[in-house]
């Protein structure tokens, strides 16, 4: 699967749209098509859309919103006018109520003329600028926190984070000033330091619904913990607020767009 660093976006979706990128290479977590900009994704019914619109406007560290599809189209016009959001996600979830019902590999079977894409930020693509600078870490996974969104109309739920241990002071701060050049994927940190005073009680043991990550062994002495909004937040959202349908990725598989990584960033 080298090749897959070096390959196109509409390459890597023609690919998934086939089936054929495995759930096994997310979790090697082989990053293809480097240097282009990976998103979350989320979808709603049109009679839901504006309220989560705001829901994403009023918490946009965890929810940068990249693109919004009118209802019922498919095709992000900004990000990717020829890719289709029903089939180029490897794999979703359907959250019906606030129960996680399916974990399809496309969503033709739950598509409806009302539904409303919304493409989100990923640090996928702000790591991507890390790794440029020579910066190394240790990635833990993604974890559910104390953290209350701000409420919009129907929506409400706590954040979710992705957590990273960097090496030294000097990396952590490089960290923070390259991420918040990155605001559509989701900026510099929401937290620095123990997460326990978030509510992650033990980085070793993530919440299964979200885990993705690689390191287990608590952080060492000299290590920096920084914990950035996550775009899996949206599934909390779904379960807390039990709303009647949401769809989104699955966490390790998100959408490639047509951006590369610079495209987005601040100059």
């Amino acid at each position: 699967m080298a090749e897959l660093a070096t390959m196109k976006p509409k390459e890597f979706r023609d690919i998934v749209r086939a089936g054929k990128f495995a759930d096994e290479a997310a979790k090697k977590m082989l990053w293809p098509c480097q240097g282009y900009a990976q998103t979350n994704l989320a979808i709603v019914p049109e009679e839901h859309a504006f309220e989560f619109l705001l829901f994403c406007n009023r918490n946009p560290r965890p929810c940068p919103v990249l693109d919004v599809t009118d209802p019922g189209d498919p095709h992000p016009k900004l990000m990717a006018p020829e890719a289709d959001l029903r089939t180029d996600v490897a794999r979703y979830r359907v959250f019906k109520h606030g129960e996680l019902i399916d974990e399809p590999t496309d969503i033709i079977k739950y598509w409806k003329n009302d539904l409303v894409c919304f493409l989100l930020g990923c640090s996928r693509t702000f790591t991507q600028a890390l790794h440029a600078a020579n910066i190394s870490w240790r990635r833990y996974s993604a974890y559910r926190t104390t953290i209350p969104c701000i409420p919009a109309g129907r929506f409400h739920g706590h954040m979710v984070v992705t957590v990273r241990a960097f090496y030294n002071a000097h990396d952590a701060v490089r960290a923070v000033q390259i991420s918040s050049r990155h605001l559509l994927m989701h900026g510099p940190p929401i937290h620095i330091g123990d997460s326990a005073d978030i509510g992650i009680k033990d980085l070793s043991k993530p919440d299964p619904l979200f885990s993705s990550g690689t390191a287990t062994e608590p952080p060492k002495p000299g290590e920096v913990v920084m914990s950035w909004g996550c775009g899996v937040t949206p599934e909390t959202v779904a379960m807390e607020s039990k709303v009647p349908l949401m769809i989104t990725h699955s966490p390790g598989h998100m959408f490639m767009t047509d951006k590369q990584v610079e495209e987005l960033a601040i100059l």
